[in-house]
């Protein structure tokens, strides 16, 4: 089952290009707050997520809304973590995967510039950019 980003119907996504045109070809009707949602595969290449807000993550059919791309994280590495197995790999992972200065996953928040806890015991470190909390998240954790 993929993950995605971002999330609406081609149907929606139609419809809110149609309000985009109309607005070009009658300002008048046009709200600035009209906004447009696409649907990016998690596995896409996060240098596509620098200047792109969240709204979704999709898991299969399940929509769960977040606002953040620290709710991205969490919410992935969350339900990763829900499956014993997976969990018995994220646990395995703490302390051993690093970056140049602090460890993606630790047992404790100590050492941590912004730690999230996932679990007791589970914390993840969160103090990145959008581009680079998404690599570690799927290129260091995940994968």
């Amino acid at each position: 089952m993929e993950t995605h980003l971002f999330c609406h119907t081609i149907h929606e996504a139609v419809t809110a290009f149609d309000r985009l045109i109309e607005g070009l070809e009658s300002p008048d009707s046009f709200e600035e707050t009209d906004e447009i949602e696409m649907v990016i595969p998690l596995s896409a290449d996060p240098y596509g997520f620098i200047g792109k807000k969240p709204s979704a993550v999709l898991f299969g059919e399940e929509r769960v809304d977040v606002k953040s791309w620290r709710d991205v994280y969490k919410v992935a590495l969350t339900r990763c973590n829900e499956n014993p197995k997976c969990h018995d790999e994220l646990m395995y992972l703490r302390g051993k995967t690093a970056g140049k200065c602090r460890v993606f996953l630790a047992d404790k928040p100590d050492g941590m510039t912004r730690p999230l806890k996932i679990d007791e015991g589970l914390y993840g470190e969160v103090h990145y950019g959008s581009q680079a909390l998404m690599r570690i998240l799927c290129n260091r954790i995940l994968d």
